[in-house]
């Protein structure tokens, strides 16, 4: 063989050693296993392209057993999951996905898949929505005769880009039938994403406390956020801004300020998802007197009862360093609901 011929066929081997180096491999129900690339996934069939030819073949779905692959894919599930990512050597009847949107590798039926793209391919603009609602109260009578009542409940919708939450809460307690809790409060925000974490929201505010003489607080306001993590275990964003807050009371002198704002939203879940604790708090501070300012907080752990109903243990803390007329600056509710969540 001449040193010419001799460099073509070491030359083609190295070739087709750097292809089967860089391909992905798709393990069919019958053993079969077949290496190429992974073009996608889209209405029960898989588009796969073989080595050593550039035509493509369609694969029913239903005969893939596993798959691996060398780049990332973006992975859409039945739930509208999506993850993108590397799938890595996993038994049969599963694949095993590899991401930075996940603290670990996380293992899933290869029928969960719905739809596989290019890692290039633009993300779906989805609507992924969650929330919870919950209630709870006593009724005593006798030599006591109480009545409380209490409802809270949060929703959020998102997008890749686009996040919307409302949140709010409604607390009322009556003593020998004599009005001794009348609260209610309710938060929308309006998230849009610069930046995998980064985001520039907007908030309207409105609270009322009638044993606080507080008529109605409103506070609306932009600023800035973070996304620190936002994965199936946990998430954790925090935000400030500035805004104007306007307080309306029954007897003290009506107030109206720029404000300025800051607040932290966590929650871990443990377990599967099954138990979840959570943290929120908000600030408010005038920006024309410093000791002027208010502090609420949220914490509780919310648990699975049965059939999506949850049962929540939660205690709110609001902090207020400037209260209207001889109010405390303290209040703490702990409240025991039950409730659905999804």
């Amino acid at each position: 063989m001449s040193f010419r011929g001799s460099s073509a066929a070491l030359a083609l081997i190295l070739a087709s050693a750097t292809g089967l180096a860089h391909a992905d491999t798709v393990v069919l129900d019958n053993g079969d296993r077949l290496t190429g690339t992974v073009i996608q996934v889209s209405g029960g069939t898989l588009e796969f392209r073989p080595e050593a030819t550039r035509q493509a073949v369609m694969i029913n779905w239903d005969r893939v057993a596993t798959f691996s692959t060398e780049g990332t894919m973006q992975v859409l599930l039945e739930d509208g999951t999506e993850i993108i990512g590397r799938a890595e050597k996993a038994d049969p009847g599963r694949i095993r996905l590899v991401s930075d949107q996940l603290d670990a590798p996380v293992s899933l039926r290869t029928a969960a898949v719905s739809n596989i793209t290019g890692p290039d391919t633009p993300r779906r603009d989805r609507v992924r929505t969650t929330g919870n609602i919950n209630v709870g109260g006593s009724l005593t009578r006798g030599n006591t005769r109480t009545e409380a009542y209490n409802a809270n409940g949060a929703f959020e919708a998102r997008t890749n880009v686009n996040r919307f939450r409302l949140s709010g809460q409604v607390n009322r307690t009556k003593d020998d039938g004599n009005l001794t809790r009348d609260a209610a409060s309710g938060t929308g925000r309006y998230d849009h994403f610069v930046s995998e974490r980064l985001y520039v929201n907007t908030y309207v505010s409105l609270s009322r406390d009638r044993f606080k003489d507080l008529r109605l607080r409103t506070s609306v306001g932009a600023g800035l956020g973070y996304q620190f993590f936002d994965t199936a275990r946990r998430s954790l964003s925090a935000e400030i801004g500035a805004g104007y807050v306007n307080q309306d009371y029954y007897r003290a002198e009506n107030e109206s300020n720029p404000g300025g704002r800051w607040a932290l939203d966590y929650e871990e879940r443990l377990f599967g998802g099954g138990i979840r604790l959570f943290h929120f708090q908000e600030g408010l501070v005038s920006l024309e007197d410093a000791d002027e300012f208010q502090v609420n907080t949220q914490t509780g752990v919310r648990f699975p009862l049965m059939l999506g109903i949850t049962g929540t243990v939660q205690a709110n803390v609001d902090y207020n360093n400037s209260p209207p007329g001889d109010a405390k600056k303290t209040d703490q509710a702990y409240l025991l609901t039950m409730g659905y969540s999804w």
